[in-house]
């Protein structure tokens, strides 16, 4: 009867604690949840202000604002209304008897729904934060970009007073370690209470990676191992007074057993816990005696192993050392965070970010991220590429025309654009869209015929998936294919720009490997075919290693004017290391027209002087595949469609699909 009665009287008292909660909503989606609150309704595209407002009370709860970089306010976009808080403001809820136990902040937009609480624990998910504790009050400061957008904030209150902080007191006589420099030297099992503020680097499960910075501004890194008690942002300021235990697992210094762990008092930006680019240093942070455990480190161009079924892996990069010397450098790697990857592929590179450890003397990295490099613009490589790298092309490329020939077998491809983005000198504040040439390379398929046939049908290859090493950049620049690229099957061949050179202008600027049409004057040079103005005869080199039957068509006809779809190249560039993109010919230099040579695929149009000069020339349509096969009608695949006006001094060259 006793024991009956004990459990009766303990389900009443339970149920009277409960029936003493009570839950008290704010809804700022309504117009009618804004009046029931007291505030104004915002007209159409307008705002309440909440601080002008001043504070309002619902059932005992009083929220209250603080601006942030824009005031906040209630915000009516369209008939569509919510609470937004911006950066640095906040909002505060709190009562006069009793205590908050329980908050939910339900978002309105779950963009920048980036939100604090000084007190307790608090946590988001799906759109939904959810705070509990035991407080007077809490407040919800915005720290992310732009604003939080709140739909409506739901408290639970208990008539209980909050009571005192449960944790166990720190013990006065423990030991101040007021630096992360200094926790190698104290000895295992050494507990002591930290004495300096850290700023969250990243945290994982129980761990938590710090940092600190002295006031010289050097940046000290440590580990903590266990439940702190709180999921941290990146970027949080961790106040100084929690404590730890000094240990060391298996070569790693790391804290212990965390305790007093408070609310982050301040939210750091990115420019503090962003990775340490250590591209090319891979030597170095591999190095155990460098001392970069526990730092985030980022690396470009790097290549990985296959990372095996246990999660490790290994990093590979060609770098020179300080004394100029190339150096093979590894390091290992293990997937700690069971992040998500793509297949590595062992010709690709990537650019990798992670966390540095020790284990067992040897570094290691547990990556964040592992993302394939999304490759170079066409015009980077032109302009900025180095002989000898390796590069992989991020542009959507069209197979313009082919040859085999003496100087390999070649896939001539452009980009076709008309603007680049010019961000070369973003980060000193330069960068703007600019007017732009198409960029042409060759594909060097070193000899492979199968890979050449393979590209000689193609018509549009797939950004990302050409791959080789640069060569002759500064004459008539080429990629040595490593793999072979991937079609576009679904893409829409463009009307490519082709541009027309007349050697009777002033003007001849065309890149090394660049298709196009060249106008001029047959003549025998030295025992050559050359080309020249009518003026004069400073001469183009002919060389007919693509289509050695055309020297047959049109050695009996020096002194007639002949229209050429040609592949220009550059014997030797006009500066030294620059790149052959860059010179357009003036036709004032001593060596006007001497420097290229021209290698025709087709004859566009063939007259004598006094044909071209005659009116009422027939005009003639011829229809050129990619590799050089003419016909009068539409063949199957891509075209070249070349038609000779009446006037017979220009032919216009475009490239369609049939």
């Amino acid at each position: 009867m006793k024991r009956f009665y004990s459990l009766f009287l303990m389900a009443l008292m339970a149920s009277f604690f409960t029936l003493q909660a009570a839950e008290v909503t704010f809804d700022f989606s309504t117009a009618e949840g804004i009046t029931a609150m007291g505030y104004a309704v915002p007209e159409q595209s307008a705002g309440t202000n909440l601080v002008d407002a001043g504070p309002v009370t619902v059932d005992g709860v009083s929220l209250s604002a603080v601006n942030g970089a824009t005031p906040t306010r209630i915000w009516n976009s369209q008939g569509s209304f919510s609470l937004r808080i911006y950066v640095d403001g906040s909002v505060t809820l709190s009562v006069a008897e009793g205590s908050i136990t329980a908050v939910t902040v339900n978002a309105a937009n779950t963009s920048n729904f980036d939100l604090l609480a000084d007190v307790g624990d608090y946590s988001v998910a799906g759109g939904v934060g959810t705070w509990t504790g035991n407080a007077s009050s809490v407040t919800f400061t915005h720290f992310g970009t732009k604003n939080a957008q709140v739909a409506s904030i739901v408290v639970t209150t208990s008539g209980e007073n909050p009571g005192d902080d449960p944790e166990d007191p720190i013990d006065p006589d423990i030991f101040k370690l007021d630096s992360l420099q200094h926790l190698a030297a104290l000895e295992d099992g050494t507990a002591f209470q930290f004495t300096s503020d850290v700023y969250v680097n990243y945290q994982w499960n129980e761990m938590l990676w710090v940092m600190q910075l002295d006031e010289e501004g050097n940046a000290y890194a440590g580990v903590i191992y266990g439940d702190t008690g709180k999921q941290y942002p990146l970027g949080a300021v961790i106040p100084a007074g929690w404590t730890g235990v000094k240990q060391t697992y298996r070569s790693l210094v790391e804290v212990g057993n965390p305790a007093h762990f408070a609310n982050p008092k301040d939210i750091l930006d990115e420019y503090y816990y962003s990775a340490f680019d250590c591209t090319g240093s891979l030597h170095y942070v591999a190095n155990p005696e460098e001392g970069w455990e526990n730092y985030k480190v980022f690396f470009d161009g790097v290549k990985l192993s296959n990372i095996e079924q246990n999660g490790m892996f290994t990093i590979y990069s060609t770098e020179t050392d300080d004394d100029g010397n190339t150096v093979n450098s590894t390091m290992a790697g293990f997937n700690k965070f069971a992040i998500d990857y793509s297949e590595v592929d062992p010709t690709e590179r990537y650019s990798i970010e992670g966390m540095v450890t020790i284990y067992y003397d040897m570094m290691e990295l547990f990556p964040i991220s592992i993302t394939a490099d999304p490759g170079t613009r066409l015009w980077k490589v032109m302009y900025e590429g180095e002989d000898g790298v390796q590069y992989k092309v991020n542009d959507t490329l069209y197979v313009a025309a082919v040859s085999d020939a003496a100087d390999g077998k070649l896939v001539y491809v452009t980009d076709n654009v008309s603007e680049i983005y010019y961000d070369t000198y973003e980060e000193w504040g330069y960068a703007e869209w600019l007017s732009w040439y198409p960029d042409w390379i060759a594909l060097d398929c070193s000899g492979d015929d199968e890979l050449f046939n393979a590209l000689a049908g193609q018509a549009v290859l797939k950004p990302g998936t050409v791959k080789g090493v640069l060569a002759d950049r500064s004459t008539n620049p080429r990629l040595i294919l490593n793999s072979e690229p991937v079609a576009l099957t679904d893409a829409d061949y463009p009307v490519l720009t082709v541009f027309d050179y007349d050697l009777s202008q002033d003007y001849l600027g065309a890149l090394g490997n660049e298709l196009g049409r060249v106008d001029g004057y047959f003549f025998y040079k030295d025992g050559k075919p050359c080309l020249c103005s009518e003026q004069d005869t400073v001469v183009v080199n002919l060389c007919f290693d693509y289509a050695p039957d055309l020297e047959a068509e049109m050695a009996d006809k020096q002194g007639f004017s002949f229209g050429l779809l040609s592949i220009f190249k550059l014997v030797e560039p006009w500066e030294e290391n620059q790149p052959a993109a860059m010179h357009r010919i003036s036709a004032t230099a001593d060596d006007y027209y001497t420097n290229y040579v021209v290698y025709p695929l087709q004859i566009l149009s063939s007259a004598s002087v006094d044909e071209v000069n005659a009116a009422g020339q027939v005009v003639d349509v011829k229809y050129i595949t990619p590799s050089g096969i003419t016909s009068q009608e539409p063949q199957e695949g891509v075209n070249i469609v070349v038609t000779t006006h009446s006037d017979g001094t220009r032919t216009t060259v475009k490239r369609v699909v049939k």
